[in-house]
């Protein structure tokens, strides 16, 4: 079957179309929060290493998991404030020899855009101490 002028004409703006809005496509990530995030919590000036998985529910919550130090705390009260980009999540458990943890982390996050260097920067509190804390997107 010979095909026509037209028809090459129609495969190339398909190929065009596909290669400029492809990459727009591919970094959508969906919810700003939603994923897994590593970083640092500075402790009595001691870098704590943080791992923090946050997943968003069919309501829009957020749900998720705190791990440092070798254990597992639940994430409470996570919001995200979509005016400016700013977040907030409290920590709250018990570590593994029955001490309370219990922690505000209050953020902002940068890189938004990006798919691949998203972050978090901010600070934390508790009832006794404070720090700053910055996570990156894994």
């Amino acid at each position: 079957m010979k095909r026509n002028g037209l028809y090459h004409v129609r495969q190339t703006l398909l190929l065009l179309v596909m290669f400029l809005v492809g990459p727009f496509v591919v970094a959508q990530e969906g919810h700003p929060l939603d994923g897994t995030w590593s970083g640092d919590r500075i402790v009595n000036g001691e870098k704590v290493r943080v791992l923090v998985i946050m997943r968003l529910l069919p309501d829009q919550s957020i749900e998720g998991t705190v791990i440092e130090r070798g254990v597992r705390l639940p994430l409470q009260d996570v919001t995200l404030d979509p005016a400016d980009w700013s977040m907030s999540l409290t920590v709250d458990g018990s570590g593994r020899d029955g001490e309370v943890i219990h922690y505000r982390m209050q953020g902002q996050l940068e890189n938004l855009g990006s798919a691949r260097n998203r972050s978090i920067v901010g600070r934390w509190e508790n009832d006794n101490a404070s720090g700053d804390f910055s996570l990156a997107m894994n």
